[in-house]
């Protein structure tokens, strides 16, 4: 317990739970305009990048297969990513997630 606190104090908050999900990564009008659709779930997490779509904050892998594709709308990637949560899960509500370099895998690009 006190090597838990110990690790909240110094990270300035709760440790982040990471994990990895196979799904879509998409662009979408909004907040947040990156986003993953699950597969098998009706779940959609909010993925931190820039809001002008530069997407510099994702892998490279990731921006390999779809930057070519021309219009980010028309285009998504599937794969496994590894994402970490910002905020505790609502039943309902977007998650935000952060997305750590590299963190996705077997991926293919779909126009």
């Amino acid at each position: 317990m006190i090597a838990t606190l110990l690790a909240m104090a110094l990270a300035g908050g709760p440790p982040m739970l990471c994990r990895t999900v196979h799904g879509r990564l998409f662009a979408s009008n909004g907040n947040s305009a990156v986003r993953i659709w699950v597969v098998g779930t009706k779940r959609i997490l909010g993925i931190d990048a820039d809001e002008d779509l530069s997407l510099d904050q994702l892998p490279a892998n990731v921006r390999g297969l779809w930057l070519p594709t021309g219009n980010l709308f028309n285009a998504s990637v599937y794969g496994d990513f590894r994402v970490c949560a910002r905020k505790p899960q609502r039943p309902g509500v977007m998650q935000w997630w952060s997305s750590p370099a590299p963190a996705a895998s077997t991926l293919s690009a779909t126009p």
